[in-house]
């Protein structure tokens, strides 16, 4: 009987290595997408909202990167859903997620861009000082977030028009880690802000970036095992963490609009 050469079968491209949806149980998943999709993108929306009024309050610059930020990661949990809802098109599907790691990716960025410019203190030798190294990397830092944030989710697109799947789960995990680093810098500058302010009630914020910043590492998890459990604490501890950011907007703008009818009524 004759041997003939048997094809090499294609290897099948794993759809769990861009959205984790698909590690959940088919029964549920749907339902659990669409309430952390709403819930999440909400929250975040709702956030951009108080910072937006705490800058028409203030009118300082620095606030615009908050609200973009937190528009930018609410639009990322809704690209998120929907790269899960057209997880068959081999088209939308990678593109959806391509625009979810960016506009996280810059978002966090924008938020921690805030948070420099916010902490940052004019000094009068400033002009003499911004020369030395550490001045130096201090004002490039900012720049090289924002182009981090940017290039590398593109380097990708232009490298691999056709969106290469495995290369874009390996991109997944490098901007998973840049926004650990990067909320890793907003949690301390939340820091600085609290001890500045000597607000016990501020301290909502770190917390809730640290939370934010767990959900990037459960992620990482995620990518290296495809566990289930480590993707739905991701989605637990989002939450969790917008949330604390929904209560600790409402308290500032609440404790802004007081002062200002204090000084309403001084006057």
């Amino acid at each position: 009987m004759p041997i003939y050469p048997v094809a090499e079968m294609p290897e099948l491209q794993n759809p769990n290595i861009l959205n984790p949806f698909v590690l959940m149980d088919p029964s549920v998943a749907p339902a659990v997408a669409l309430v952390v999709m709403a819930v999440s993108v909400s929250a975040s929306f709702l956030i951009a909202r108080y910072f937006f009024k705490s800058y028409s309050f203030s009118g300082f610059g620095y606030l615009l990167g908050f609200p973009t930020g937190f528009a930018f990661l609410g639009l990322s949990y809704f690209f998120q859903f929907a790269g899960w809802a057209y997880a068959g098109d081999a088209l939308l599907h990678p593109a959806f997620f391509w625009m979810q790691i960016i506009l996280q990716a810059e978002g966090i960025t924008l938020i921690a861009l805030s948070y420099h410019f916010k902490n940052s203190i004019a000094r009068e030798d400033a002009a003499v000082t911004r020369y030395r190294p550490r001045h130096m990397l201090v004002a490039v830092l900012p720049m090289l977030m924002v182009a981090v944030s940017f290039i590398i989710p593109s380097s990708a697109f232009v490298s691999s028009p056709y969106f290469n799947y495995p290369r874009l789960a390996d991109l997944s995990f490098v901007m998973t880690v840049f926004n650990i680093a990067v909320l890793g810098y907003i949690f301390k500058s939340a820091i600085i802000s609290l001890v500045k302010s000597a607000n016990a009630k501020l301290l909502y914020a770190p917390a809730a970036f640290a939370l934010l910043s767990l959900e990037q590492y459960s992620l990482v998890l995620t990518y290296f095992d495809n566990s289930s459990v480590a993707f739905a604490g991701s989605l637990v501890v989002r939450v969790a963490g917008l949330a604390l950011l929904v209560y600790a907007m409402r308290h500032a703008i609440r404790m802004a609009q007081a002062r200002r009818r204090d000084l309403e009524i001084e006057a």
